[in-house]
């Protein structure tokens, strides 16, 4: 029963990435507790919930602050992270990125379930199995993947071992669940070994109808994030977690922020501009991309990208970098992009150009408001800065889909009113403010991280997203103004700010879901001599491995049970099996405080409870345990030999009686006859 329950918070937090050690500690935790008070099934549910309900909380603070204490900064935190996981959870978009919100929810999830089923099991434990088959099935459908077929063992062989128990009457449920659980493992490991990572949760198709490109990006990314949600784009191999940048829009038109015209013109097919830089010296990664359903001139590389290489023969141009051929489905190709690296808080020296500072007539609040903030800073990262703290200070939300106010101006509104938006939005907001300030500053559209499968990293159409850069020096630099990210985090890593501290996160092979942003951009072609490379990391699968050996581990365990049992059991003679029965039912009647007396035998105690007013129910449970009574007195002291269809009518009497005295139908126990006694000193009788 405890393997089930642990199935059942597993089902849960599978679904989310980085929540199931958590989940399976606090369920255990949770499970613990309802064992430990099981002679007391309400007051160990209502305890095992309450453990639930710390242990989460617990987790989810200590995820939003680094620490378990219920401090105000932490609890807001948690706050604005919950709000934020409301839209995680919206788009059903599989498996959920890790944040503190979603940590909560599956904690709490997983360990209510799993103390549910754990009281159910008190009663009988068939019904155990049941919400773990349940949830198991939900979530195979949902997130079909190696991880659900072998939790489908595991609660196969808690079936198969409930099975072999004994001879109770949920041997039939235990039967159905145990080949319903695994069935669903067989097919979960069929479908995930036929679909592998294309295997997405539903919400949207898995081909579009038209393929995906730098102009969808362009023009209706909000389109392409909510509409292809689910379409896998690309896959990547990448030693760094990185954006992964299409295009730059640099020309703000109308409220609109829209490419320049060589990047236009370059979508449109026109041939790319032959171009060299000096060579560079600094550190580079490299990264491999494998086209699925992404189509478009524009091929997505990480920013800083200076060299490309492999099929339509790509080449690094200042709009990007472009294929000259055209691409298909499984076109591979190679980037190299230089490694972030910390940026100075100095005044700006680069030359930036009209295209990058120009912005035209703005609404005076909106320049009065730009000013305000950066007003008090002397340099230009100092600017960019405080223009991400502004809008990640928590007055501001993020809504895919959010609706500006008619009647008045969008970025106004914005600002102003609504406080809501998607991140083109703020994207916009940040790049106009930025402008206003006097930076130059541009809008850079592409892809988030992605989601880890299997050593590669898939990205899908609701990793779309658009991010400013700023230039600062000679670099382009990425910021975040975007808040509340499913990382939860304020300041994601490998981004400038909102700290203010100028310095990039560690760049290592990353150890949980990339949620960060690299750092900056070169708008400038590949170099003609070699970089050195950082050689791309090997992913390796020890987690998996450890997973699917503990999985393994746990049904050689509950088979070793089911045939130990099986074997104990077939070795028992007649009247063991007779003595084991009603042994069950003495223990049935001391827990409901009718215990038969040691000195008295079991037909007589029947005898006794069968002189009591009882009702319909409490008699047929009486009878019960005068079968199985009277059997053991013949085979006790009459040497009679039964047979086993005796033995078998006897056990299902006795667990029929068994279940009907914890259910509370016999009468307690009624005060015995007062004795009279003599008393000599008083010469009278008297009661006691």
């Amino acid at each position: 029963m405890a393997g089930a329950s642990l199935v059942a918070a597993y089902s849960v937090a599978r679904l989310a990435i980085g929540a199931t050690t958590a989940t399976i500690v606090i369920a255990f935790i949770g499970t613990v507790v309802v064992v430990a008070l099981s002679r007391r099934p309400v007051v160990g549910l209502v305890a095992g919930v309450v453990a639930v309900a710390a242990g989460a909380l617990w987790f989810g603070l200590y995820a939003a602050a680094g620490s378990g204490l219920p401090t105000v900064r932490a609890l807001r935190d948690l706050h604005v992270s919950l709000q934020a996981a409301r839209g995680v959870l919206a788009s059903l978009h599989l498996p959920l990125t890790h944040s503190p919100g979603v940590v909560f929810l599956s904690v709490l999830l997983g360990g209510l379930l799993a103390v549910v089923a754990r009281s159910l099991g008190t009663r009988s434990p068939a019904l155990a199995l049941v919400p773990a088959v349940v949830v198991l099935v939900w979530s195979t459908i949902l997130l079909p993947t190696p991880g659900a077929a072998w939790a489908g063992l595991v609660l196969g062989g808690c079936g198969l071992a409930l099975f072999a128990g004994g001879f109770s009457r949920g041997r039939k449920a235990a039967t159905v669940v145990a080949s319903a659980s695994l069935a669903a493992a067989a097919l979960t490991a069929g479908w995930s070994a036929t679909a592998g990572s294309d295997v997405v949760s539903p919400g949207g198709p898995v081909v579009p109808a038209v393929a995906p490109s730098a102009l969808s990006l362009v023009t209706n990314l909000i389109g392409l994030e909510s509409r292809d949600a689910n379409v896998v784009l690309f896959r990547a191999k990448s030693p760094v977690s990185t954006y992964w940048q299409v295009a730059t829009l640099s020309t703000y038109v109308g409220n609109r922020w829209l490419p320049d015209p060589a990047t236009t013109a370059l979508m449109n097919g026109s041939v790319p501009m032959k171009t060299t830089l000096p060579p560079s010296t600094s550190r580079v990664f490299t990264s491999e991309v494998t086209l699925t359903g992404y189509s478009g001139r524009l091929l997505p590389a990480p920013p800083m990208t200076v060299s490309a290489s492999g099929a339509a023969s790509p080449e690094v141009t200042p709009s990007g970098v472009v294929a000259n051929a055209p691409v298909h489905a499984q076109s591979s190709y190679t980037v190299s992009a230089v490694v972030p690296s910390p940026v100075s808080d100095t005044a700006s020296s680069g030359a930036a150009s009209g295209t990058d500072t120009a912005l035209g007539s703005i609404p005076r609040s909106v320049r009065s408001l730009a000013l305000t903030i950066t007003g008090g800073q002397p340099s230009s990262l100092g600017k960019a800065e405080a223009l991400t703290d502004y809008f990640r200070s928590g007055a501001f939300h993020y809504k895919i889909d959010a609706a500006q106010p008619t009647g008045t101006d969008p970025l106004v509104a914005f600002l102003t009113k609504t406080r809501t938006g998607s991140c083109e939005e703020f994207a916009g907001a940040f790049a106009v403010m930025a402008r206003a300030s006097g930076l130059a500053t541009r809008v850079a559209v592409g892809f988030t991280p992605g989601r880890p499968d299997n050593g590669v990293t898939v990205i899908r159409g609701s990793d779309a997203h658009a991010w400013p850069q700023v230039l600062i020096g000679d670099t382009w630099v990425s910021f975040e103004p975007t808040p509340q990210l499913p990382s939860g985090e304020l300041s994601p890593p490998g981004v400038l700010g909102p700290a203010g501290l100028g310095q990039a996160n560690p760049t290592g092979p990353p150890t949980q879901p990339p949620v960060s942003i690299p750092v900056g951009t070169i708008p400038t072609p590949a170099p003609t001599t070699p970089l050195p490379v950082v050689p791309a990391a090997p992913v390796g699968h020890e987690g998996w491995l450890y997973g699917e050996l503990a999985a393994a581990l746990l049904v050689v365990a509950a088979l070793s049970v089911a045939v130990r049992t099986r074997r104990r059991r077939s070795r028992m003679t007649p009247i063991d099996r007779l003595v084991a029965t009603w042994g069950s039912i003495d223990r049935a009647l001391a827990r409901r405080g009718v215990a038969r007396p040691v000195w008295r035998t079991p037909m007589a105690h029947v005898h006794e409870l069968s002189c009591r007013p009882v009702g319909d129910q409490a008699h047929a449970a009486i009878e019960d345990m005068e079968v199985v009574a009277s059997l053991l007195e013949q085979a006790t002291y009459g040497s009679v030999d039964l047979s086993s269809d005796e033995v078998v009518r006897a056990a299902w009497a006795g667990e029929r009686a068994r279940k009907a005295i914890l259910a509370g139908t016999l009468p307690p126990a009624v005060q015995p006859d007062p004795v009279v006694r003599f008393d000599l000193r008083s010469n009278e009788f008297t009661d006691s």
